[in-house]
This record gives structure tokens, C-alpha cells and sequence, in this order.
């Protein structure tokens, strides 16, 4: 079953598995999300791999990129 894998496709497959555990994790020290947000997203990412890694990638940077945003913006009065 293995016999034609080779050392590209494990390569390739090694750092899929290390960006989903990374999403995991990211996702279960979030503080801002519900547990309810964090089950939903654990289980994007185990039944949809690549759609549920890009997916939460997306969501992540654009929650950095919104927390920024509101931290420049501060209070002006």
C-alpha cells in the first residue's frame, strides 16, 4: 500500500500533519472563542483537512489583523 510513496510525498504529508496540530493548538488557547467555536473548528479541521487548516488560516489572520486595527484605532478623545 505504502510501496510508492516517496520521500516528497512524505515530506509533503509531515508538514500538513505539523500545520494541523499548529491550527489545534491555536485554536485551544484562543481565550476569546466558546468552547462551542473551538469544538466546531476542531472538527473543520479532522474532517475537511485542507479546507478546515485553510480555513481557520483565513479567520485567523483576519482576527490579527482586526485586533491590530482596533489597537491603532484606540480612543482619540
Amino acid at each position: 500500500m505504502f510501496e510508492n510513496l516517496g520521500g516528497t510525498h512524505v515530506l509533503v504529508i509531515l508538514v500538513f500533519l505539523a500545520l494541523e496540530v499548529l491550527a489545534l493548538v491555536q485554536v485551544w488557547r484562543d481565550r476569546r472563542r466558546s468552547d462551542l467555536v473551538k469544538v466546531l473548528w476542531t472538527v473543520a479541521i479532522i474532517a475537511l483537512p485542507v479546507i478546515g487548516v485553510l480555513g481557520w488560516a483565513v479567520n485567523w489572520l483576519l482576527g490579527r489583523a482586526a485586533d491590530r486595527l482596533n489597537r491603532s484605532s484606540g480612543p482619540t478623545a
